[in-house]
């Protein structure tokens, strides 16, 4: 992990690592989700993360042993990438962005509030402008994936940079998992599926009341 640049007087902390280090992460998030979508959409529907799974089981889009099927390969495959990290630095001494927090600065409580925090964002609008069939005159199988890597780039991104000891939300349990069998598993990796997980149930009680099967309602 980088040493915390101090900002400067003119610019803040807009022209330190601290920013464009997390910018740079954002901008290949916001390129290689749509491609990662894209790409799986043909044999997984483009679920790639546990988060959108997760979702999409308490929306009632996908049964429960699709559920269990995706996240467990999700995960299978966060841990083989994992060790292909640990092949290619040569030792367990790593850190993943959106896997790290300095508990010294960040209570565990709080990071559980960002991830909550993050999650639900990105699953609302990933619902929003992609997975909710509602949507699909909107923007379509084309676009839909393109907008959800811009949600997924930004909220990397943002929450990043704004509390010393936390380099970023995760998103994605499976990714830190994989991150943690390669190195060492840390106190609070619960955080980044308790987040997620919580932020589903949320987002399900929303299509629980609204149903996206029902039509959408027209103007009296």
């Amino acid at each position: 992990m980088a040493a915390t640049t101090y900002p400067t007087a003119g610019a803040g902390i807009y022209d330190t690592v601290t920013f464009f280090s997390p910018l740079f992460g954002g901008i290949t998030n916001l390129l290689m989700t749509p491609l990662l979508i894209y790409t799986f959409g043909a044999s997984s529907g483009g679920h790639i993360s546990p988060t959108i799974t997760m979702a999409c089981f308490f929306a009632r889009i996908i049964s429960f042993p699709r559920m269990i099927l995706y996240v467990a390969g999700q995960t299978l495959g966060g841990a083989l990438a994992g060790f292909a990290l640990n092949t290619a630095y040569g030792n367990r001494n790593f850190t993943v962005g959106g896997c790290h927090i300095d508990t010294s600065f960040v209570p565990p409580k709080d990071g559980l509030v960002i991830e909550f925090m993050a999650c639900l964002i990105v699953i609302f609008l990933a619902f929003g402008v992609a997975l909710d069939p509602r949507q699909a005159k909107v923007f379509g199988p084309a676009v839909g994936p393109w907008f959800v890597g811009i949600v997924v780039g930004v909220v990397c991104w943002a929450t990043a940079f704004t509390r010393e000891g936390y380099i970023g939300a995760s998103l994605n349990p499976a990714r830190c998992f994989g991150a943690y069998v390669a190195s060492e598993f840390p106190t609070y990796h619960w955080i980044h599926w308790v987040g997620p997980l919580a932020a589903s149930i949320a987002h399900g009680l929303v299509y629980f009341v609204d149903p996206l099967w029902t039509e959408t309602r027209s103007s009296p």
